[in-house]
């Protein structure tokens, strides 16, 4: 049975499970207009998937505005955090979501969550939307001493269900996570959002453009059979 060869799935959450990156992207943006400046998806795309070691959106807005004008970037970022939260306060897991979840219980194939996001975002979210349960591990930032790319998040969380990384299949949305993937040695399937669209997923072992696209029995055999 194809679906046997994978013995547990690994999901990323921000953009994969719930949308949150349009939100956060778009609030971004509007503090960057603002301050008279926008905030292209090609830059902002950086840190998608990652943290803003890579790319500091409130220290690129300070660098645009100058050192004439000094922001109080605690303030803008308590601004935009309040944002976020009044535009995701009402919203559901992405679709498929749910259902590649149940599938994937009823076949007896272990879950994680495996997120470049602290604890202090992740387990509200994965609480309010009642599928904790449903995780046998989950694995953020405050796990780790790096965030993606680096394979250190998607390792551990493997390792913690006691698979290999071939028996694994990583859920990515972001370019940073497929190379976190392919440098953990994990297959990885993308499902681009409108935030990480136009980034690189040729590498990926299959791109969907919803989770909602396939039965999980057609996604794995979908990969198990690619050449």
């Amino acid at each position: 049975m194809i679906i046997s060869l994978t013995k547990a799935l690994i999901f990323d959450f921000d953009g994969l499970v719930v949308d949150t990156e349009s939100p956060l992207y778009d609030s971004w943006r509007e503090l960057y207009q603002d301050h008279g400046h926008d905030l292209t998806l090609e830059t902002y795309v950086e840190c998608v998937g990652s943290t803003t070691q890579r790319f500091d959106p409130l220290t690129y807005l300070q660098d645009l505005v100058g050192s004439s004008r000094v922001l109080d970037l605690d303030e803008l970022h308590q601004e935009h955090r309040n944002r976020v939260h009044r535009e995701l306060s009402q919203r559901d897991t992405l679709p498929g979501v749910r259902e590649r979840i149940a599938e994937a219980q009823e076949a007896g194939i272990q879950l994680a969550i495996a997120s470049s996001s602290p604890s202090d975002w992740i387990d509200p979210w994965l609480f309010r939307l009642g599928i904790r349960e449903h995780f046998a591990v989950v694995r953020t930032l405050d796990h780790v001493s790096e965030a993606k790319p680096s394979p250190e998040l998607f390792l551990t969380a493997a390792e913690s269900l006691g698979v290999q990384p071939h028996e694994a299949l990583v859920f990515e949305d972001s370019h940073n996570g497929l190379q976190a993937a392919l440098a953990a040695k994990i297959p990885c399937v993308a499902v681009p959002n409108r935030v990480t669209g136009n980034s690189d997923f040729t590498q990926a072992v299959l791109v969907l453009q919803s989770m909602a696209d396939h039965s999980l029995t057609e996604i794995l055999s979908k990969i198990h059979t690619t050449p």
